[in-house]
């Protein structure tokens, strides 16, 4: 199963990510797939999928900018832990101080500071696009560039 990832105007940005069939969909992202779509169109989401076409271009605000990119690494956050068997990264990283089951303050112990080296790259690197020191990369660039987490064994 795919979710499908929404700015903030409700427009499908491209972006897919897997998850879990039994996950929902983070705010901003959509369960149902989006519609084929022609050249020149792209599909709206309003509570169900339309397509219209190309919309008319607007300067991006900062806020739009940074709720774009912050709702897909909430997504991939999630995802990884939803992938290691936890319901979110709140839930992984709720372990951390939890010394009841080894494997899973381990677990919490990689999740928390995976999170904050995810966090702290992202801003860094919305706060150059926003800057003009970089240009924007598209939203699977940007996930893609982000550290990767290593669970323990």
């Amino acid at each position: 199963m795919n979710i499908y990832q929404l700015d903030v105007n409700g427009y499908w940005t491209g972006a897919v990510v897997p998850i879990d069939e039994n996950q929902g969909a983070p705010i901003g992202w959509v369960l149902s797939d989006p519609p084929v779509l022609g050249l020149g169109e792209f599909a709206l989401w309003t509570g169900r999928w339309s397509v219209v076409p190309k919309p008319a271009p607007h300067a991006r605000t900062a806020d739009e900018i940074s709720k774009t990119y912050e709702l897909a690494v909430q997504a991939k956050l999630d995802a990884a832990a939803v992938a290691a068997r936890y319901d979110s990264i709140a839930t992984a990283v709720s372990y951390a101080n939890e010394p009841a089951v080894p494997k899973f303050q381990k677990d919490g112990i990689a999740f928390r500071a995976w999170r904050s080296l995810v966090w702290a790259y992202a801003y860094e690197q919305l706060a150059l696009v926003l800057a003009g020191g970089r240009e924007q990369p598209t939203v699977e660039a940007l996930l893609s560039e982000l550290p990767v987490l290593e669970l323990p064994v």
